[in-house]
């Protein structure tokens, strides 16, 4: 049954033209020219700028004329496919198996789009017998301002996407603001001696001025930089520098209240925990080259507390995150592991689509092929 309001949309110029095979195709064709021009912009700019150009919503070409992007074509290809679901495909059993491969594809589309807005990529580093509570970015970097009470920190942080020239940052609850004066997405800095001694800023490690530097071709390889001016209520003007390479923060007193800033990579935290108790490399007999690596952990969450592993192509999956063991190094204190940290609630959407849309054909196949069994009986 085809309800008559179903049938007169379906009818309709605007319907017809939406719904044109060449929009289809030239979607198609357009994806497939934002893949191949995107991988030869990554290989001279990096992996995350070509992300940030191309997966977008318009690409300006020449810096004047509007292009598509990626997530553009990509809406418009689902509005299709749900414009087809509720005009067009007949509302008949025998179609069933062809309204779950639309189904399908419409959530394999949706699931594209979350993991693209809402899926986050960090890292968690971590010494032997030390315990991490949240990870850190790989690219995007905050301005963090804290309070030490005993063995707490109050702590806010605003992202680099605020640091404007001209633009005043606050750290509410903390009595504190920033007005930037300069934002460097990357910067090379120089210590006082470059000035002759002179310390136009506060700065934890003696660096007295920077210069901005081109972006690396890998993002996280860059090292911003900011200059800005410190207001606390109750308190002078400060001028400030923070760069993103140095280990310390700048610590600043105020009463008898000391306050802290930074610019580090943006954290994540974690309600729970996570300990590495062992890190174990395996190598190549007769060489260096690490055959496998593991970390033996403790899960900690509230009071309880799970000793697992984690090793290559084996990950911890718990409560939404997924840890992949991805590198390690060795410091002067021992052995680091790294894992790679990752968060995406659309990450089960591509597989439950990929069954609908095999599923969905198979349904297909087998109704027609029936129907066609039945018609031969009958002759």
């Amino acid at each position: 049954m085809n309800p008559k309001w179903r049938q007169k949309a379906a009818r309709h110029p605007l319907t017809k033209a939406a719904l044109h095979p060449l929009i289809t195709l030239t979607g198609l064709f357009m994806l497939l020219l934002l893949v191949i021009f995107g991988t030869l912009y990554q290989a001279e700019n990096g992996l995350y700028e070509a992300q940030r150009v191309f997966f977008g919503y318009v690409i300006w070409v020449a810096k004047v004329i509007p292009f598509p992007g990626t997530a553009t074509v990509l809406w418009v290809l689902t509005l299709q496919l749900v414009l087809m679901m509720t005009l067009v495909l007949p509302l008949v059993w025998r179609k069933l198996g062809l309204w779950i491969v639309h189904g399908g594809l419409v959530l394999l589309l949706v699931g594209g789009f979350i993991t693209q807005t809402m899926a986050v990529e960090s890292q968690l580093t971590l010494a032997e017998g030390e315990t991490g509570h949240f990870t850190t970015a790989y690219h995007e970097w905050e301005v963090a301002v804290w309070t030490a009470h005993g063995d707490t920190n109050d702590v806010v942080a605003q992202i680099d996407d605020h640091l404007r020239p001209g633009k005043t940052v606050k750290f509410d609850p903390l009595p504190a603001s920033l007005t930037v004066k300069a934002y460097y997405p990357n910067a090379a800095a120089f210590t006082s001696m470059a000035t002759g001694g002179v310390m136009p800023f506060l700065n934890a490690s003696r660096i007295a001025s920077m210069e901005p530097r081109k972006p690396e071709k890998e993002a996280p390889q860059n090292a911003p930089g900011l200059i800005a001016t410190l207001h606390v209520n109750g308190a002078p003007d400060r001028d400030i520098l923070l760069y993103a390479l140095e280990r310390n923060p700048l610590a600043i007193s105020i009463g008898d209240q000391r306050m802290f800033l930074q610019l580090r990579r943006r954290n994540y935290p974690l309600d729970f925990a996570i300990k590495l108790n062992d890190f174990i490399r395996t190598l190549h007999p007769g060489t260096e080259v690490a055959k496998s690596f593991e970390s033996n952990i403790d899960l900690l969450d509230g009071a309880a507390s799970r000793a697992l592993k984690i090793w290559m192509n084996n990950p911890l999956r718990y409560k939404g995150y997924t840890f992949f063991q991805a590198s390690f190094s060795i410091e002067n204190d021992g052995e680091h592991s790294t894992f790679a940290v990752v968060t995406n609630p659309g990450r089960l959407l591509p597989y439950i689509s990929s069954l609908m849309v095999f599923g969905g054909m198979l349904l297909h196949f087998i109704l027609h092929f029936l129907g066609y069994v039945k018609r031969t009986a009958r002759s």
